[in-house]
């Protein structure tokens, strides 16, 4: 029983450090104290808050963090593949940084799909 009570504290702290983190990106970002790579540092900021719901609500109910964490990794999983794959990126591209950015993407859809079918196959429970 303490076990639970102290991963639900863990939890909950390292939800608050992650959105704090989040907050102090969008704040410094919205000041106008970043010159250059102002968009990153807003969407860097942005992560960091929706990265911390699911780990914030898993201390109240782990049944809704799990769906909550496998829909922000897609979003992850597209801005991967952006960041591997844009236009405006320099010739030399890292052939194993696309790849990962390909594999992740790829194993997250087979995952969920997977779990999806299971899920349809024993009825729904």
């Amino acid at each position: 029983m303490h076990f639970r009570v102290l991963l639900k504290a863990i939890c909950l702290l390292a939800g608050a450090a992650m959105a704090l983190m989040g907050l102090t990106w969008l704040g410094v970002a919205w000041s106008g104290a970043v010159r250059t790579g102002g968009t990153l540092a807003v969407v860097a900021g942005l992560s960091f808050l929706l990265a911390a719901v699911p780990i914030v609500v898993f201390a109240f109910s782990p049944r809704r963090a799990k769906p909550m964490a496998v829909g922000l990794l897609f979003p992850f999983a597209f801005g991967m593949l952006w960041l591997a794959f844009r236009p405006d990126a320099p010739v030399n591209r890292q052939m194993l940084a696309q790849a990962a950015a390909i594999a992740f993407a790829v194993l997250l859809l087979a995952r969920v799909g997977l779990a999806l079918r299971r899920k349809r196959i024993r009825g729904g429970t």
